[in-house]
């Protein structure tokens, strides 16, 4: 028998994966979710910054919450590697992304702001990246405004 909720949490890195890809980031993901980070990310280089993305997504019903166990490997995993340490998660079938997840009270913020705010991307929302996606554009044009 599935486990339903290990099929929604990996469905959930896929989507966060392809979101990023869409928008010209090469990605690995974690096999089985193993290791502290689900998604690792590059930006392009054209991008502002070159610091990677290491992403561990939640699609859960208690939204953005991380057991205080693995917010502890989260800081300690930034604190080492030059990574900027996200945690996308979705909330009323929309996706946010917490800055600093190891913070109970970490800043909540849309994946196209903080694209822009750390990548300089103008990124689509994730309503229009989907629609985008479902009617097989994989790839944003590349536009530097």
């Amino acid at each position: 028998m599935p486990n339903r909720n290990k099929i929604k949490g990996t469905n959930f890195e896929y989507e966060w994966m392809y979101y990023l890809l869409y928008h010209h980031f090469d990605n690995v993901r974690s096999y089985a979710s193993i290791g502290v980070a689900d998604v690792r990310s590059v930006p392009p280089k054209w991008a502002k910054s070159t610091i990677a993305i290491a992403s561990q997504c939640k699609n859960t019903k208690k939204n953005d919450y991380i057991a205080p166990a693995e917010r502890r490997r989260l800081e300690a995993y930034s604190k080492k590697y030059s990574y900027i340490v996200i945690e996308p998660f979705k909330m009323n079938r929309t996706c946010y992304v917490k800055m600093e997840p190891w913070k109970l009270k970490g800043k909540i913020i849309t994946p196209e702001q903080f694209l822009k705010k750390y990548y300089g991307i103008y990124a689509d929302t994730w309503k229009r990246w989907r629609t985008n996606w479902h009617h097989g554009i994989k790839r944003q044009p590349i536009n530097h405004k």
